[in-house]
Parts: structure tokens; C-alpha cells; sequence
């Protein structure tokens, strides 16, 4: 591994000797990984200390330093599909140790409309929507929409729209949405009167507020669904309820498919997989392969369905007994949380986190573990719905703590540290962001994630004696890095954030401002192999090559963070998002490549 710092010059035969500015230049032996012992280092290199999962650390200096111009190149050999976990190409991004910044905006009145209760939020790259699901009153369809790009605290940067009546249907009350690289597709619950598949989405390529945007098709069936995962093509609906109680019946929709085309919609009653009664779940998440169903049912079921055999055989479903396969005390979940190896299921009105290895077998008692987080911190440390990951930490998002439904909803976010073993106390901690700005910032089902900021979505905060549901419209906001962190290039990000939505998996950019994080994603999987994937900020746009391609782009009008946080090459600092392949070369400049200079890199090199 050589490094080279300052202005470079090579030749080739097709072209002439370029100042290429380049701020950093690590080219990793061919033939050899990132992390081969063998290889000549620089002092400004070392190695991480993960020997299981081999990544280098350039240590930062102001010669790295780059102020509204940056080139991000790297060359990549993956050995699979950019599969629903994280995976970093080269990033100066670290995380907050101890519990950073928390900020709440009150959103229950947007664009003059009463805008709470809300179950899940998706983020699309820009925006983030909450799901329209209850006011206080009735089932409603108003959807949120922040603009990451904007102070979170000001009232021109959040929208709300009215979709409550679209194709002349009723569509309202909505569980979780799937971002699909175009649409926000929101999944139908219950419109306060009976269960339906009245299943809206909107498009993102039109102006939000456009009812033209906007479309609904009725499925047909009198059923809840509970959230959902999205493999890349499929958006699996999380079996909830039907008329005669807890159901199975798991519904699939193809995204390359008609949207009002019949044929796109595929059901299958998984509710006696391996002999168990396999019903009412709430919430879902993609390992890559495998879609896992959180389970809402008290014994602690789990569903699992093989996404690479066919939908409708029984064949593609499994389910466990956690309690009596394991001992472990799984009781109802809400949401199921993915790191890369280890899935997490959200513990609803509990405390009792369940983890299972995804590199294990799904029926062995070793590929399952729990922890009872209560009172860690000294808080009560119980009843979550939905949970995040930032490429380090696990947090869950704070609801209710179980008991008498007048009471218990909670501020309290609890958080895992997956640098340090799952049983250990010390790998916990939770802080009440109860009362955030002076708000009363409790009972939240899901969020969203920006690449810096999570996002909790505001639901419910209590019930009088009469039942009646009290909903807010207060969102949580909390700062996972700080001014630890500048960029990250990363070959897949995390589809499915939040624990109860998801979003198309594949590569993308992170550049943090001062305004927040700006994102700009391909939306798209890549098939394994070798593959060029570059970064530009000109100071107005980030831009997405893949292979000498512009993919996608992205204003971004904000201004760099200068960041003092390493470099990580194949993973991120003192995290995971490790990346499964092998890196040959990165290049960073302190300029911003034309796209013809990006070609020409790419059909040299390859």
C-alpha cells in the first residue's frame, strides 16, 4: 500500500500527463486485499483492528483537508450482491460516543392541516414522509413530509399533503412505507371502520402537493397489514389481522410490475409454516436473501421466508418457536432491526431484546441470544416500536412501556454498541429525550434515517379514561455524528432504516454540511465484479458514477463539515458496514471531476 499526498502526474498511452490535484492516492497491490500483511505501508496507513474483517485507517491531516470541491474514486472487486446491509467503500465518518444533540419540532399543524399520529417514516434521499395513520380523531391520510436539506426547526421546510381521498377511494390509515427508487408506496392498515388493501403511493419525480402525483389501487381484501420489506423488486406486506383475527396471509407486489395490473399481486398463507401457527406480525426486514416477520403474537414465532424459491410454496417458509427452541424470552415485537450479520427484534411493552445470527442455522438454539435491557442507565429501559442503525449503534425507538394504556408512553432511547459483545451491560445505554426543547417528545412507532439524523415518528402520547386515542405530531430528532464525520462513499446502503419501512438498497454518497446530511443514491443493486464507483460535490451538486456512468445525482447546497475522524477504507471507523469484496485502489481530490474525466478513467482502468 503506497500513498501520495499532493498534486500527482501520470502518463498513459491514450492520454497526456494530467495534474490530477489528488489530495490522497491508495492503491492496494493487485492480487492482494486491503488489509494483506505482505504489502509495503506508508507511516499515514494502518490496519484495523478487526483480523476477521481486514480494513485500513489512513490518519487524518490538513493536507486531507478539502473545502467545496471533492472527488471520491474508488475500484472494487465484490464478491455479491450489494445485498439490504451497509457496506462503506471509503468514508471519514465516525459516530457519538456518548449520547450527542437531541432537537423536537412540533408538526401537528402543517400547511393548515392537523398533521399527527403517524406510523412510520421512509426517507427517499431527500425527504422523509410519515405515515398517515391516526389524528386524535380519525384514521387519517395526511402525509408528512420533512426536507432533510432545511433547518429542522423552521416551519418552511415541512409540507403536508392531504391524500386521504385518492382514485375515489378512501385511503386512510396507513402502517409503514417502502421507498422503491421512484414511488413512496405506503402499505394500507385499517381506515377506522374495517381492515383494507387500499394501497397508495406517490411519485417522487412530481410535485408533492400535485394530486396527479399521487395513485391508489384496492388490492381487495379486508385485511391489516403491518408494514413491510423490499428485497429490490418485491414489497412483502407484513401479515397483521383479518376478519377472523391473526393472519398469515403474507401479500407480495412486484415493483416492475403494473401498479393497477392484478397479475403484479401475489398472496400466500404462510400461517402453518413448519407445523406452527405462524400469524399476526408488525414489522419485517431483508437480510439479502431471507425477509424475516417480527412477531406481534405473544408466544414469539418467528417467520422467515426464502426469497430465492418460490413465493407460493411451502417450501420458501420456515418458523421458529424462539421460547421453547431457545429458552430465551421472546415475547410481542414490533419492527426487527438488520447490522449486516445479526437481526434484532424490537421488544413491544418489554424489555427482552432477541438477536439472531444470520450466518447461523435459523432452527439452531446457537443462532439465538437475548438481553434484558431494563434499567439500563438507571431508567426504566422497556417498550419500543421500530429501531435504527447508523453503521455502529442499534437504537430503539421509544413508545410505550406496557400496563395501563392512560400512561407509560415514553421518551426513553435505548441504544446497543455492536463494537462491544451483546451480553455485556456496558454495550447498553439509554438517555431520556422525554422533554426535548421544552416538548413532551414520547410515544413514537418507527422513523427514519438520514445517513446522520434519526427521525422518530411521532404517534401516540396517552388515552383518557374513555380510550379514546391521544395522538401528537412532535418528531425526534437526534444527531448520531456530529462533527465527527465529513463523507462516505459506500457500495450499499441500508434499505430497510427504521425497523417498520424500507428503501431500495445500493450504492451511494454521504457528504455531512451545515446543513445536514445531503445523500444521493443509484437506487439500484449492483451484480457482482468488478466495478469503478465515484463521488463528485461541485459545491451546488453531488453526483453518482458507477462504471463511467453518471447514476444519479443530487443538489446539495450546504457547506462541508471539515472533520478531524480517520479515514476507513472497507469498513467504517469504529463500526461495521463492512464491505464484502476487495478494494484496489481509492483516490480522493480536492476538486470535482467532470463527468468526460470520470469516462476516461473508467475505460482506461478497466
Amino acid at each position: 500500500v503506497y500513498l501520495r499526498q499532493g498534486s500527482v502526474s501520470r502518463a498513459t498511452d491514450t492520454q497526456s500527463v494530467w495534474d490530477r490535484r489528488y489530495k490522497l492516492v491508495v492503491h492496494i497491490r493487485e492480487g492482494h486485499s486491503a488489509s494483506d500483511s505482505s504489502a509495503q505501508r506508508n507511516r499515514v496507513a494502518r490496519h484495523g483492528e478487526d483480523t476477521n474483517h481486514p480494513y485500513l485507517i489512513v490518519s487524518q491531516s490538513d493536507s486531507l483537508w478539502f473545502a467545496n470541491e471533492l472527488t471520491v474514486e474508488t475500484w472494487v472487486d465484490s464478491r455479491g450482491p450489494s445485498t439490504d446491509g451497509m457496506q462503506a467503500l471509503v468514508s471519514q465518518w465516525s459516530f457519538q460516543e456518548s449520547f450527542g444533540k437531541f432537537e423536537g419540532y412540533d408538526a401537528g399543524n402543517t400547511s393548515g392541516l392537523v398533521t399527527k399520529g403517524f406510523f412510520g417514516a421512509v426517507f427517499d434521499g431527500h425527504y422523509v414522509y410519515f405515515v398517515p395513520q391516526h389524528d386524535g380523531v380519525a384514521r387519517h391520510g395526511k402525509v408528512l413530509r420533512y426536507d432533510t436539506h432545511r433547518p429542522f426547526k423552521s416551519s418552511e421546510s415541512w409540507k403536508a399533503y392531504d391524500a386521504g381521498r385518492t382514485s375515489n377511494l378512501d385511503t386512510r390509515g396507513y402502517y409503514g412505507a417502502v421507498f422503491d427508487g421512484r414511488h413512496v408506496c405506503f402499505i394500507p392498515r385499517t381506515d377506522g371502520k374495517t381492515h383494507h388493501t387500499r394501497f397508495l403511493r406517490y411519485d417522487t419525480r412530481a410535485g408533492f402537493t400535485d394530486p396527479n402525483a399521487w395513485q391508489a389501487y384496492d388490492i381487495g381484501y379486508k385485511h391489516s397489514y403491518q408494514s413491510a420489506a423490499f428485497d429490490g423488486r418485491y414489497i412483502y406486506f407484513t401479515p397483521g389481522y383479518d376478519a377472523d383475527g391473526g393472519s398469515g396471509k403474507v401479500l407480495r407486489y412486484d415493483t416492475q410490475s403494473g401498479f393497477t395490473d392484478p397479475g403484479s399481486y401475489a398472496r400466500y398463507d404462510a400461517g402453518n409454516s413448519s407445523g406452527l401457527k405462524s400469524v399476526n406480525y408488525d414489522g419485517a426486514a431483508f437480510d439479502g436473501r431471507y425477509v424475516y416477520f417480527a412477531p406481534l403474537n405473544a408466544e414469539g414465532i418467528v417467520l422467515r421466508h426464502d426469497t430465492e424459491g418460490p413465493f407460493e410454496s411451502a417450501a420458501s417458509w420456515t418458523a421458529v418457536d424462539v421460547p421453547n427452541l431457545s429458552g430465551h424470552k421472546m415475547h410481542q415485537c414490533v419492527g426487527a432491526v438488520f447490522d449486516g450479520r445479526y437481526l434484532y427484534y424490537v421488544p413491544y411493552a418489554h424489555s427482552v431484546v432477541v438477536r439472531y445470527d444470520t450466518r447461523g442455522n435459523f432452527s439452531s438454539v446457537a443462532s439465538w441470544s437475548s438481553f434484558d435491557a431494563a434499567g439500563t442507565s438507571g431508567l426504566t429501559a422497556r417498550g419500543y416500536d421500530g429501531g435504527i442503525f447508523d453503521g455502529r449503534y442499534v437504537y430503539f425507538l421509544p413508545f410505550w412501556q406496557g400496563g395501563d394504556a392512560t400512561k407509560g408512553f415514553h421518551g426513553e432511547l435505548l441504544r446497543y454498541d455492536t463494537q462491544h459483545a451483546f451480553g455485556n451491560r456496558e454495550a447498553w445505554s439509554a438517555v431520556d429525550a422525554g422533554n426535548t426543547d421544552g416538548l413532551g417528545t414520547v410515544g413514537f412507532n418507527g422513523g427514519a434515517f438520514d445517513g446522520r439524523y434519526l427521525y422518530g415518528a411521532p404517534w401516540r402520547e396517552g388515552a383518557p379514561e374513555d380510550g379514546k386515542i391521544v395522538s401528537h405530531g412532535r418528531v425526534l430528532r437526534y444527531d448520531t455524528t456530529g462533527d465527527r464525520a465529513s463523507f462516505s462513499l459506500r457500495y450499499a446502503g441500508y434499505g430497510h432504516n427504521g425497523g417498520l419501512n424500507a428503501a431500495q438498497p445500493g450504492p451511494m454518497f454521504i457528504l455531512n454540511t451545515d446543513r445536514g446530511a445531503c445523500v444521493v443514491r443509484a437506487n439500484k443493486v449492483l451484480p457482482p465484479g468488478r466495478h469503478y464507483l465515484a463521488a463528485t460535490y461541485d459545491g451546488k451538486h453531488m453526483r453518482l458514477y458507477i462504471d463511467g456512468a453518471l447514476a444519479a445525482e443530487q443538489s446539495c447546497l450546504g457547506t462541508p463539515r471539515i472533520s478531524k475522524t480517520d479515514i476507513g477504507i472497507g469498513r467504517l471507523l469504529d463500526g461495521l458496514g463492512r464491505f464484502d469484496g476487495e478494494i484496489t485502489e481509492v483516490r480522493i481530490s480536492d476538486i470535482a471531476r467532470s463527468a468526460d474525466w470520470l469516462r476516461t478513467q473508467y475505460n482506461i482502468d478497466r
